[in-house]
C-alpha cells in the first residue's frame, strides 16, 4: 500500500510544479522596456537608449504580487565610453515561477561607422549567476517516507550576442539571448540548439519639434521572439519621448497589452510605471502586471549630444542673448556700405587713371630695359590695386551681413549674438557643442576621418566648444546648405550660429 502511495505522489508532483498560474516562459520578458535599462533587450541598445552615464532599476511584479508571483529586476550602471562605444554593469533577479536565477550582468557594445548615415554595431550581454528552486515545494518531511528528490543550485554562464544594422534613423536586429550558455555545476551545456530563444527587432525613429526644440521623437518598433516548446511571441512598442516626459503603448502576444508613463525632474532624475493587462492565453483574467523604472544619469551629456535641447544651452542663451539690430542700426550700416561701394568705385577710377599713366609712360620708353622696367611696375601696381579691391569687397560682404535682419523660420533651430573672442561674423553651420575636451577632440578626429574638414570655436561665456562645417555670408547660403545636409554628406541634425558683428 505504501507503493501505491509514493506512486500517487509522483504522479501528483507534475501537476505541483506548474499548477500556480500556468507555466510562464523562460526568457526575460524585458519586451517593455524602451526608455531606460534597454540594454536587457538588446546590448546594443546601451549606445544610444540610455543616457552616457547613468543609474537605472527597472522591475517588473507579474501579476502584481511582489513577494509571490514571479518578478525580474535589473540594476544597472551604463557608462559611454567614447562616440563609438559603452558599457555596463548590473545586478539581475529573474523568477521563472519554477527557479529564480540571481547574479550579475556586463553589457558591451561596438558601433562601427560606414559612413553616409549606416552603420553596423556589435553587442555582448553576459550573465553570470546562480539558479534555485523558486519556492519550498519540494521541502521533505523527514519523518514522511517520501521519495527523495536531488534539486541543485545550479552556476550557469549566459552569453547573449547581438548584431544590428542602422541607416539613418532606419535600425533592424537580432539578438541571442541564451545563444552560449555553460552550466558550471554539472559541467556541461545548459541548452541544446533547439532551446535557443532568439528575438529580431526592427525600428524606426520620428524626430518631433515640442517645447521649442527638436531632441523629442516617435518610435515604433516591432519584434519577434522564438521560445522553446511554446509558441512565438510578437509585438509592437511605441515610445514617444521628450526632455520633460516620456510614453509608451505596446502589444505582445502572450501577455497582451500595455501602457506607461514617466516623467524627468531636476534635469537628471526620471520615474516612470508601465501597466500590463492579460490577453487571449491561458493568463487572461490574472491580475495586472505592473513594471517600475527609476534612473539618475550622471555629470557630463551624451559625447555625440546634439546641441538642440542641450541642458547648457538655456544657460548660455540667458548670459549672451541674442540682440537683433534696431533700424537706427540697419541704416547706419547700410550707410557705411553705401561708403564702402564708393570707395570701390574711386579705387577702380584710380586704377583707370594709373592704368593709362603707366600706358604712357611704356610709350615713351624706347629701349627695352624702359619697357621692361615699365612692365614690373605695372604689375605691382595691379597686384596692388586689387589686394585692396578685394580687402574692401570683403568688408563691404560683412556690413551687408551686418546689416541683415534675420527672422527664424517656424521649427527652425537659430542662434545670433554679437562678436565672441574675434570670431568672423557671418553665419556658422554647427554639427555638435561639447563641454568636455576628450569627447570633443574624438568628435573632430570622426569628422576629419569623414573628409568634412571639420572646425571650431571656444565661447569663453558658457566654456563651449562648437564644432562647425562652414561659415557663409548670408541667411540663404547657410539655410540652403543645412537643407541639402551640406550637400549630403552630412547626415545628422545641423543648425545655425550667427555672429553679428561689432
Amino acid at each position: 500500500m505504501f507503493k501505491h502511495g509514493q506512486f500517487f505522489l509522483l504522479l501528483l508532483l507534475p501537476c505541483l510544479l506548474f499548477c500556480q498560474d500556468g507555466e510562464l516562459p523562460p526568457d526575460f520578458r524585458q519586451h517593455n522596456l524602451t526608455e531606460y535599462n534597454s540594454s536587457l533587450l538588446s546590448p546594443i541598445y546601451s549606445l544610444d537608449r540610455s543616457p552616457p552615464r547613468s543609474l537605472a532599476l527597472w522591475t517588473r511584479w507579474q501579476w502584481q504580487t511582489v513577494d509571490g508571483d514571479p518578478t525580474t529586476i535589473l540594476f544597472n550602471y551604463t557608462h559611454r565610453i567614447n562616440p563609438q562605444s559603452a558599457a555596463g554593469l548590473g545586478f539581475f533577479q529573474h523568477n521563472t515561477g519554477l527557479f529564480l536565477q540571481t547574479g550579475a550582468v556586463l553589457n558591451y557594445a561596438y558601433d562601427f561607422d560606414l559612413g553616409g548615415g549606416a552603420s553596423v554595431a556589435l553587442g555582448l550581454n553576459s550573465f553570470l549567476y546562480q539558479r534555485k528552486p523558486s519556492d519550498d515545494i519540494f521541502q521533505i518531511n523527514p519523518d514522511f517516507p517520501l521519495p527523495q528528490f536531488d534539486v541543485s543550485n545550479d552556476f550557469i554562464l549566459q552569453l547573449a550576442p547581438s548584431l544590428r544594422f542602422k541607416y539613418e534613423q532606419f535600425s533592424v536586429g537580432v539578438v541571442g539571448e541564451n545563444l552560449v550558455d555553460y552550466n558550471f555545476t554539472t559541467s556541461e551545456q545548459e541548452t541544446s540548439g533547439s532551446d535557443k530563444i532568439i528575438i529580431g527587432l526592427m525600428s524606426y525613429q520620428f524626430p518631433v519639434y515640442i517645447f521649442g526644440n527638436d531632441d523629442s521623437y516617435v518610435q515604433p518598433t516591432i519584434y519577434l521572439k522564438t521560445l522553446p516548446g511554446i509558441d512565438d511571441q510578437y509585438g509592437i512598442t511605441g515610445l514617444f519621448s521628450t526632455p520633460r516626459f516620456w510614453a509608451q503603448l505596446g502589444y505582445n502576444s502572450f501577455y497582451g497589452a500595455s501602457g506607461g508613463v514617466g516623467g524627468r525632474f531636476f534635469k537628471d532624475f526620471s520615474i516612470g510605471a508601465l501597466l500590463e493587462f492579460g490577453s487571449e492565453n491561458s493568463f487572461q483574467g490574472s491580475d495586472t502586471s505592473i513594471e517600475f523604472v527609476t534612473a539618475y544619469r550622471f555629470g557630463e551629456g551624451d559625447p555625440r549630444r546634439r546641441v538642440v535641447g542641450f541642458d547648457v544651452e538655456e544657460e548660455a542663451v540667458a548670459e549672451a542673448p541674442a540682440e537683433p539690430p534696431t533700424g537706427d542700426a540697419e541704416e547706419v550700416a547700410a550707410a557705411e556700405a553705401r561708403q564702402v561701394q564708393d570707395s570701390i568705385a574711386r579705387a577702380n577710377r584710380a586704377r583707370e587713371v594709373r592704368q593709362q599713366q603707366l600706358m604712357d609712360s611704356i610709350a615713351e620708353a624706347r629701349q627695352e630695359t624702359a619697357l621692361a622696367a615699365a612692365r614690373k611696375i605695372r604689375e605691382a601696381r595691379e597686384r596692388d590695386s586689387l589686394d585692396q579691391l578685394a580687402r574692401a569687397r570683403e568688408e563691404a560682404d560683412r556690413k551687408l551681413a551686418a546689416a541683415e535682419k534675420v527672422t527664424p523660420k517656424p521649427g527652425e533651430k537659430y542662434e545670433e549674438t554679437r562678436t565672441i573672442d574675434g570670431l568672423v561674423p557671418g553665419y556658422y553651420l554647427i554639427t555638435n557643442v561639447f563641454g568636455t575636451k576628450k569627447y570633443f577632440e574624438a568628435f573632430m578626429k570622426t569628422l576629419d576621418s569623414r573628409g568634412l574638414q571639420p572646425k571650431s570655436f571656444y565661447r569663453s561665456v558658457n566654456k563651449y566648444n562648437y564644432v562647425y562645417l562652414q561659415r557663409y555670408d548670408s541667411i540663404e547660403e547657410a539655410r540652403a546648405a543645412r537643407d541639402s545636409k551640406f550637400n549630403g554628406r552630412y547626415t545628422d541634425p545641423l543648425w545655425i550660429f550667427r555672429v553679428v558683428g561689432e
